[in-house]
């Protein structure tokens, strides 16, 4: 499962004394959709994937923790500091990449890095520059005129050159190709190996892009967290049974999640623990992250209708 871009192996020794992101209680409620309440613990030292369909509640969390939306209810601290006490040190310590570029669009690259340079006491120009190279990366180029892989390389780079402890990455990787992907891939697990302490939260819809760096995994669903734990506990606690819908009875229905019925067959997600409960006729095989996901929020939905 994982390759050259696993944190784990760059970092043996890791600080879980005390949570990077700590939410308790969180609610958001837009009237059409409402994120919590939510309990949430991410560990320093770790990369952890927070995934989910697309609409679960993943960026509209990221935005809370960076105080761009106000909570409705609850709490939240970002390095042991509560959110919204305007804790300059502790901004100087997270790095943001959203989706789309947070700089002007008539800017170019290096007039980007000179305008964030004054606010960070660590910002380091020699690593932006170096960064750009590596990202093939032309300075004089205007932020409008990149690619969307390129305005992703350019938001790591400037949020990375500030030399923080924690990364939030908001589908970093979403759109890109195989090879940029890799290469990112490559930065976040040397990032990691560079610190014992340097966490990321990855949001992302992308489960094979985790199973190669992630270290825990949090599963959001319609606004819920649904799984948590590290990636190997929960794949472990999986398995996905398919076979002919003769095979279904009123107990073994109970213990499928995110039942899936065809004309004549049925597929669906258990726990490793119920496979005793069905007979010869179907198939039980390991379950991946995304099947994980793709059952868990099926259930999900069909709870909140």
């Amino acid at each position: 499962m994982n390759t050259s871009a696993d944190s784990r192996r760059f970092n043996p020794v890791l600080n879980t004394d005390a949570p990077a992101i700590k939410v308790t209680d969180l609610v958001r409620d837009f009237g059409r959709f409402q994120l919590g309440p939510l309990d949430l613990s991410i560990p320093a030292g770790y990369v952890t994937g927070l995934v989910g369909a697309n609409g679960a509640g993943k960026t509209t969390l990221l935005k809370l923790l960076l105080g761009l939306q106000t909570a409705d209810a609850g709490n939240m601290s970002l390095l042991g500091q509560p959110v919204g006490d305007n804790n300059l040190a502790v901004r100087e310590d997270i790095g943001v990449v959203f989706d789309a570029p947070f700089v002007l669009p008539d800017w170019t690259i290096s007039a980007a890095g000179k305008a964030l340079a004054p606010f960070y006491s660590r910002w380091d120009t020699a690593l932006f520059e170096a960064l750009l190279n590596r990202f093939h990366l032309t300075q004089s180029a205007q932020v409008k005129s990149l690619s969307r892989g390129e305005s992703t390389k350019l938001m790591l780079a400037l949020a990375m050159s500030h030399q923080p402890r924690l990364l939030l990455l908001d589908e970093p990787t979403s759109g890109l190709d195989p090879a940029t992907r890799r290469d990112l891939l490559d930065l976040f697990a040397e990032f990691m190996a560079a610190d014992a302490n340097h966490t990321i939260l990855f949001s992302t819809h992308l489960t094979s892009d985790l199973e190669r760096i992630a270290d825990h995994i949090r599963v959001l669903s319609h606004g819920r967290l649904v799984e948590a734990g590290t990636l190997d506990e929960v794949v472990e606690r999986y398995a996905i049974v398919r076979g002919p819908r003769r095979a279904l009875t009123p107990k073994n229905r109970t213990a499928i999640c995110g039942l899936h019925e065809r004309t004549d067959i049925f597929d669906g997600l258990i726990a490793a623990a119920d496979t005793s409960g069905f007979g010869l006729d179907v198939v039980i095989d390991p379950a991946t992250l995304d099947d994980i996901v793709v059952h868990l929020s099926t259930a999900e939905a069909e709870v909140s209708l």
